[in-house]
């Protein structure tokens, strides 16, 4: 195998708390992937923007989007299985990294990529079926395309076939040898 710019991997956010750290609509949008893999989602911010205070609403109703405080410590990394920030300047990204470091917990700052743990590409979502796109960083408009001309190529009906073989893999695997 070549070599690998990042490792590609699916983190299991069921039920697990999520620090989110900024009001913005670029907090928003990563807060609503983070709640969409099932991750209960606690915000500390401010100021909301509309888009932070709509998802917000929407979230509250089960619970996996809620309103914390206005500000974040490093306290509240403690029991968190990821934490995200959108820093207003270099000192609160720093702030942020090393606290999440310092609890053991894996961060994101927002396009700000030497206090990143790990990055966000481009998703293909056919859930189950997920397929991640990365360029490292190097240019999220080719990543961007490519998602867009895979969802052309894997139907939405996919995700169907995603589910029946889940459902039916136990049983497949008992009654077939390897």
């Amino acid at each position: 195998m070549g070599a690998l710019a990042k490792l590609p991997i699916f983190l299991d956010l069921d039920a697990k708390r999520a620090v989110v750290a900024g009001g913005t609509a670029a907090a928003a949008w990563k807060a609503e992937l983070l709640a969409a893999a099932g991750a209960r989602v606690e915000i500390f911010a401010a100021h909301l923007t509309d888009e932070m205070s709509s998802l917000i609403e929407r979230g509250a109703a089960d619970g996996s989007i809620t309103h914390v405080g206005s500000h974040w410590t490093p306290a509240v990394m403690s029991g968190a299985a990821i934490a995200l920030a959108d820093a207003e300047d270099e000192q609160e990204a720093a702030s942020f990294a090393e606290a999440a470091r310092d609890a053991g917990v894996q961060c994101n700052v927002i396009d700000k990529p030497a206090y990143c743990q790990f990055q966000f590409g481009s998703i293909v979502n056919r859930s189950p079926v997920v397929i991640g796109i990365s360029t490292d960083g190097a240019a999220p408009i080719l990543g961007q395309a490519i998602r867009r001309r895979i969802e052309t190529l894997l139907p939405p009906a996919i995700a169907d076939w995603g589910r029946l073989a889940k459902a039916v893999r136990r049983i497949v695997s008992d009654k077939l040898p390897n």
